[in-house]
């Protein structure tokens, strides 16, 4: 399932030890019917939980917006602080063209704008875990810096962030950040996903040990379809109590879609790619 990104760390305990797992997966029958199963299973209680669970890290490239093409809306993260005058700041992550080329990130260029450093930058949030920051290409020991009030990475190791970056450089050869937005993968999400992804595998067999209601009205493998009774969707969360566990854990109020706060005074159409 490479087009759909997902946690390679599911917890099929449930069903398998971890040496019958690795047979399974090596079999050319089985083991793509265990990667649509992984990935209906984390898409789904990452859509449950309001996207509140982070399936796989993003990467974002801060600066300032002062440093954006004029005339531009270019964003991407919040930058503020240090010795920078009048407060830069990033704001939503959107994607440009540079030399025909697509680039999420706010836009800076080299020679665009006269650079400086910040000691903190605010990041597209809930941050989860950082997986990795690098600084011109160097990845940044995990001490040099740390995360506060949810979205504010902080650098702590006497040094500052540079405000503007070259973003024709490869996302590993500038000033890159690389998080979850929400939670990491853990052990209860590993269980939860490893459980309902057993259901999937069973309601494909048609087996009737599976606790998944009948939404599920078919799946091919062959022909990639998969049928689904969106109305019958909620009702497989209190049929498996481990997934219900995780979603009341990070949607304890059971939203149907996250709350927006938004201001007439203040409007904006970001621009997307898809």
């Amino acid at each position: 399932m490479a087009d759909i990104c997902y946690p390679p760390s599911t917890d099929w305990s449930c069903r398998w030890t971890a040496v019958e797992l690795a047979a399974q997966r090596a079999d050319p029958d089985m083991g793509p019917k265990i990667e649509v199963a992984e990935a209906f299973a984390w898409s789904l209680l990452a859509a449950w939980t309001l996207y509140r669970i982070g399936t796989c890290p993003i990467t974002v490239r801060p600066c300032a917006e002062r440093c954006m093409p004029v005339g531009r809306t270019y964003r991407t993260a919040i930058a503020r602080g240090g010795n920078v005058g009048a407060a830069p700041q990033i704001g939503m992550l959107n994607p440009y063209v540079s030399g025909g080329q697509w680039y999420n990130a706010c836009g800076c260029r080299p020679g665009g704008c006269e650079c400086d450093t910040l000691s903190a930058v605010e990041l597209p949030g809930p941050v989860g875990g950082i997986v990795e920051v690098r600084v011109d290409g160097v990845v940044l020991a995990p001490s040099a810096y740390k995360v506060m009030n949810g979205n504010r990475l902080v650098r702590t190791d006497g040094e500052e962030w540079p405000v503007c970056q070259d973003m024709a450089l490869a996302d590993d050869a500038g000033f890159s950040v690389t998080y979850y937005r929400g939670a990491r993968p853990n052990m209860l999400t590993n269980v939860a996903a490893g459980v309902l992804a057993n259901e999937y595998l069973l309601a494909c067999a048609n087996s009737n040990d599976c606790r998944l209601p009948l939404y599920v009205t078919s799946m091919t493998r062959s022909g990639e379809s998969y049928d689904l009774d969106p109305q019958a969707l909620a009702d497989a969360i209190p049929a498996i109590p481990e997934v219900q566990a995780v979603v009341r854990i990070y949607n304890p109020a059971g939203l149907k879609t996250p709350v927006i706060v938004a201001s007439p005074d203040v409007y904006r159409t970001p621009t997307r790619t898809a």
